[in-house]
């Protein structure tokens, strides 16, 4: 019952048009200019941390393969080698961690690159919205609400409601 009340209040909010409005963000990233560049500039530095990741490989490779070869060895040159292995593998691996894993460096720089162009994006939605007198505004692309006047906000009257057990 009281979902078939949203559904008649989300209607008669709906029948007011003018108070709605919809944003592409996905067609807004696709051409605005800085996203271009930020794309473009992150992308330039992962070829240069894919180059180092790959040069570190390169240098585990060589090193595996001279200990396969090479049947003759002194122990002690042996574990030289050895020891350089493991510590180009770790070299490595902390080196993939620190710049792919969560919360790495790609992260982090993407963030840095984004986030003032996520936030201009924002505040030119809500001043439109408030320019406008939209109370609502979706993003059809991500399918969420990018802006809502905070009077529309029922959230308190839900938790009141549920606490209450349901009784008004």
């Amino acid at each position: 019952m009281r979902i078939a009340f949203f559904v008649i209040a989300l209607c008669s909010v709906a029948a007011s048009a003018e108070t709605m409005a919809v944003v592409d963000s996905a067609r807004i990233f696709d051409t605005l200019g800085s996203v271009r560049d930020a794309r473009e500039l992150l992308e330039e530095e992962l070829e240069n941390w894919q180059a180092y990741a790959d040069s570190l490989q390169f240098e585990v490779d060589e090193i595996r393969t001279d200990l396969d070869r090479t049947l003759v060895m002194s122990p002690e040159r042996r574990m030289e080698r050895e020891n350089l292995l493991l510590q180009k593998e770790q070299e490595l691996e902390e080196f993939l961690t620190d710049v792919f894993g969560p919360g790495g460096q790609l992260e982090r720089r993407n963030e840095q690159l984004v986030a003032p162009i996520v936030a201009a994006i924002n505040e030119a939605v809500t001043e439109i919205a408030t320019e406008e007198g939209l109370l609502i505004v979706f993003d059809s692309s991500a399918g969420q609400v990018v802006f809502a006047d905070p009077t529309l906000d029922i959230t308190d009257l839900v938790m009141d409601r549920v606490a209450s057990g349901g009784r008004r």
